[in-house]
């Protein structure tokens, strides 16, 4: 199931130009595991190891027509067959077979599993079946998708929950910050692999997993608006610690429609009237300046990382949302996006300062994945 938002209509020599960055960030992120699979790690500069669910997810929704089919199915089986018994997906699995189903093992706050892995993991077979049309991958590891969601903590609104007594990560790409009570992004995504599932059960004819997966979505839908703020129109990256705008989450809420098209098009004039606040050559504050989270993880310091940096990842989301507002602007901020992209290295992050994590594939894949 792609996005729902339509793409941006931008140049084609720019969509060239985009697609020459994810090239070089996929062909330098590719490595071979023990076995001989090939995997694909977030970056090409060797900043991070091993494979990571949604960084691969991402890779494939975005940059998938980039890489052979037979070489996503291949990671795709490497990835599922190390899930836990209980049905947890994996965080990563590195090439020498060990698999990691939390953030970091060495320090306590994020020594414990994530909860947006169970849907990254269905989002990655969807994306895989639609670029090839080869549904004996999900016939194969429909159970396994099913028993993966069912490890998701959910609140008794249906949505996903952490304690605040016991903090941990959420959405792998604020995975530092201390989100609790109820949080947006990963209920969005819970939202969105329910609604997948549903369509990928529809299509192999299991009525009944159809029929369940649709419900969890209705549940869900229904109470996603608890995280709105009616003054803004904007959403709130939890309801415990961390009650503040989310500009990823509120953007990514229109691109896949859990919020009405009116309130699409209102979070991208504020976005259009914040523009200074959130956005720095092409790329996305998490929240918008001056503000920092209230709640971290781990130490970093504000302007920097999860904590007020810049990031390219989200900009597809954000220009297809400023799209239904104004297209000039929404055009501006892809171009300065790709032109940051191409004189960096396609970085994971970036400050006035400095640019991190360089030939970063998520950055220029769900960019790639946001324009026509």
């Amino acid at each position: 199931m792609k996005h729902f938002l339509r793409p941006v209509p931008i140049e084609k020599a720019q969509v060239e130009r985009l697609e020459g960055i994810a090239r070089r960030c996929l062909e330098s992120a590719r490595v071979q595991a023990h076995d001989g699979t090939w995997l694909f790690t977030p970056a090409g500069s060797g900043k991070y190891s091993g494979m990571y669910t949604r960084d691969f997810c991402y890779a494939v929704e975005g940059a998938g027509r980039l890489i052979p089919p037979e070489e996503i199915a291949a990671a795709i089986d490497y990835l599922m067959v190390r899930r836990r018994e209980d049905g947890l997906m994996p965080n990563r699995v590195e090439p020498d077979g060990r698999v990691v189903y939390v953030v970091n093992e060495s320090t306590p706050t994020l020594d414990r599993p994530p909860t947006d892995n169970a849907a990254f993991a269905v989002k990655l077979v969807d994306a895989y079946t639609d670029l090839t049309g080869d549904w004996e991958l999900f016939i194969r590891h429909a159970d396994a998708l099913m028993d993966a969601m069912e490890t998701v903590p959910l609140s008794e609104d249906h949505l996903v929950t952490i304690d605040p007594t016991r903090p941990h990560s959420g959405y792998g790409f604020t995975d530092t910050v201390g989100k609790t009570g109820e949080v947006l992004f990963s209920s969005l995504l819970y939202w969105e692999a329910c609604m997948v599932l549903a369509k990928l059960c529809q299509r192999v004819q299991d009525h009944d997993g159809a029929h369940a997966w649709f419900e969890a979505a209705e549940h869900t839908g229904r109470t996603l608006p608890a995280f709105r703020h009616e003054r803004d129109g904007m959403l709130r990256a939890a309801t415990v610690d961390c009650e503040q705008i989310d500009v990823w989450g509120s953007a990514y809420a229109g691109v896949v429609r859990a919020v009405s098209k009116s309130q699409t098009v209102q979070i991208g004039r504020w976005l259009f009237d914040h523009y200074d606040a959130c956005f720095l050559r092409g790329c996305v504050r998490h929240l918008p300046a001056p503000e920092y989270w209230e709640r971290m993880l781990a130490d970093y310091p504000p302007g920097r990382y999860q904590n007020g940096g810049y990031w390219p990842t989200a900009a597809g989301w954000a220009a297809m949302v400023l799209d239904r507002y104004d297209h000039d602007t929404a055009v501006t901020l892809l171009e300065d996006c790709i032109d940051l992209m191409e004189e960096q290295d396609a970085p994971e992050w970036i400050s006035d300062t400095e640019a991190d994590g360089l030939l970063y594939v998520a950055s220029a894949a769900n960019v790639l994945a946001a324009v026509k």
